[in-house]
């Protein structure tokens, strides 16, 4: 068996909880800038003051609102996965990684949603395009720094055949069959 290495980039939807996080910033936006007009003009009048005011809100709305511009990026090196979040298109972090040998258990996870919901884990990520989670794909996997992990994610068919070859033969014999 040759190397493999595979790598995918799944972006998160907008959704209405989303909509409501945006409308919310701007109103805080424009409250934290009225107040800094009325401190700065009416009660201390340093008028500099209000325009630092609002510019660090301005500042502090870009920030968030850009911090809701997910992605996700699944890659698999030899029965290496890591799942790494990007905010932004610009900063990285890692949410979990694992070796595929450590798999305790996969699936579909809607087919499943209820029985995962009321098992315990140390850490509990989901990676997947929207919150409704169709589609998705999960895996309890040991992680070395995040513990017995559930991954929900949302893998697409390579993907998908890439996982089978490395968790442990006889889980995905009871899960895949002899395919």
């Amino acid at each position: 068996m040759g190397d493999v290495f595979i790598e995918r980039m799944v972006k998160k939807k907008f959704e209405g909880k989303d909509a409501l996080i945006l409308v919310g910033i701007v109103v805080g936006i424009v409250l934290v800038s009225f107040i800094g007009f009325v401190v700065g003009f009416l009660i201390i009048q340093f008028p500099t003051l209000t325009l630092l005011i609002a510019a660090g809100a301005i500042f502090g709305g870009y920030k968030l609102i850009s911090a809701r511009l997910l992605e996700y990026e699944y890659s698999l090196t030899n029965g290496y996965i890591t799942v790494d979040k990007i905010l932004n298109r610009s900063t990285r972090k890692r949410m979990t990684a694992f070796e595929c040998d450590s798999c305790e258990d996969i699936g579909v996870y809607l087919e499943n949603e209820a029985r995962l919901k009321n098992r315990s884990f140390d850490t509990r990520v989901f990676a997947t395009q929207s919150a409704s989670h169709e589609g998705s794909w999960y895996m309890i996997v040991r992680g070395k720094k995040t513990g017995k992990t559930l991954l929900v994610f949302d893998p697409d068919e390579e993907f998908q055949e890439a996982i089978k070859k490395f968790i442990p033969r006889q889980l995905k014999f009871e899960k895949f069959g002899r395919n």
